[in-house]
């Protein structure tokens, strides 16, 4: 039995997808701590792990608002403060999620550190072609992205102020950052030029997202309905844009499609307002098991949402507005998996017309059944512990 440390920034984007290895490492017999603060005790202990409290000036919540980035680099570096003070004790150190300071970790431990991704890896190659398909952003920022010596300049401000890094480029912190393991939730097929990644670099493929609240009515009710099923989200960080949701809402009032909108927290149902009897909107839903009797997702494109979608093989319209998202949507249109709608362009008009030729088969995605078995054939959780217990 080995003694495995697990660290990640607090967001439900990041921690989730690690459950399922966690889950599978414990059953394996391993001792799992995860340091993550309170709001995270039911997914950490339903996985079979032990919680190590942290971040106190958080008061046990996880990161739920953008303004909260300017203040990143305290999580950062406590992260690491943290990760190097208990990590001998360990056998294995897993640095989960965003990890800018991740070669801090490693040169200060002499235990395996592990990089866990919960998306694709990036290199210069992958992250100029998705930029060069990025219309979602600024010029400005893709060309800056998309460009070395900008990307260099750029993140010499970004890294020292926010990251704490040392102003290393920032696509080094997207790319594979452990000597000895990467893990990531993709899989090989969803990775962009999989060839330039060497075999430290290993696809899990992602599982559906544990569901911590069920609503068993609400997921019947989804179920039962005749007629068209949308899932709107803007995850659990960027659904403060009720615009977006008021849009989705006109489109589809008074058609046959049922429309469940999770909103993310209670004061955005309550801004949200009335709506037709046809729509549904819930600070929270059990997310993979209703994208299980849905016809559409509509929403920002996190990770964790459209690998659910993408498992459930439903068509996407995405929006991305932040983070991940832009790989996601661009990568997910390149395969021709899901559609994808800038922020400026999100329109009533636009997003029906969108989904009615979604729905009605002529626009339907070709290439979704096949990233959908990409995901289902990839080696999973057991994969991830076998390679873990070959460090030992």
């Amino acid at each position: 039995m080995a003694r495995i440390l697990i660290t990640g920034i607090p967001t439900y984007g990041l921690a989730t997808p690690t459950f399922p290895l966690v889950a599978a490492l414990s059953e394996a017999g391993h001792q799992i701590d995860y340091l993550m603060p309170e709001a995270f005790r039911v997914g950490v202990e339903g996985a079979g792990a032990r919680l190590i409290d942290y971040a106190d000036y958080l008061h046990g919540k996880p990161v739920t608002q953008v303004v909260q980035g300017l203040a990143a680099r305290v999580l950062f570096d406590e992260v690491t403060r943290r990760t190097i003070e208990l990590g001998p004790d360990y056998d294995v150190v897993v640095a989960s999620g965003l990890q800018p300071q991740f070669h801090t970790i490693q040169d200060a431990l002499d235990v395996p550190v592990v990089r866990f991704s919960p998306i694709f890896w990036q290199n210069d190659r992958t992250m100029a072609e998705l930029m060069s398909r990025a219309d979602a952003l600024p010029g400005i920022v893709r060309h800056g992205l998309a460009s070395p010596r900008l990307r260099s300049l750029g993140s010499q401000l970004a890294g020292r102020a926010l990251l704490g890094n040392g102003g290393a480029d920032v696509v080094s912190m997207l790319a594979p950052q452990s000597d000895r393991l990467n893990l990531t939730v993709a899989s090989r097929f969803y990775q962009p030029r999989a060839d330039d990644f060497d075999d430290t670099c290993v696809y899990l493929g992602p599982r559906p997202t544990r569901t911590l609240r069920t609503d068993d009515e609400l997921v019947a009710q989804v179920a039962a309905h005749p007629g068209p099923v949308v899932y709107v989200t803007l995850g659990t960080v960027y659904n403060g844009w009720i615009g977006y949701f008021r849009r989705v809402i006109e489109a589809f009032a008074g058609s046959e499609a049922l429309v469940v909108i999770t909103a993310g927290r209670p004061e955005s149902v309550a801004r949200i307002g009335e709506v037709p009897g046809n729509v549904i909107v819930r600070d929270f839903v059990p997310q993979a098991e209703l994208l299980a009797h849905a016809d559409l997702y509509v929403g920002h494109g996190g990770f964790g949402s459209i690998t659910d979608a993408v498992l459930a093989e439903v068509p996407m319209i995405v929006t991305p507005l932040g983070g991940d998202q832009f790989f996601n949507a661009y990568r997910l249109a390149e395969l021709d998996a899901g559609a994808v709608l800038a922020p400026r362009r999100v329109s009533a008009e636009r997003l029906r017309g969108l989904a009615t030729a979604i729905l009605d088969g002529r626009n339907r995605p070709s290439g979704l059944a096949e990233l959908a078995a990409s995901f289902r054939s990839a080696g999973g959780p057991a994969l991830g512990v076998a390679r873990i217990v070959a460090l030992l």
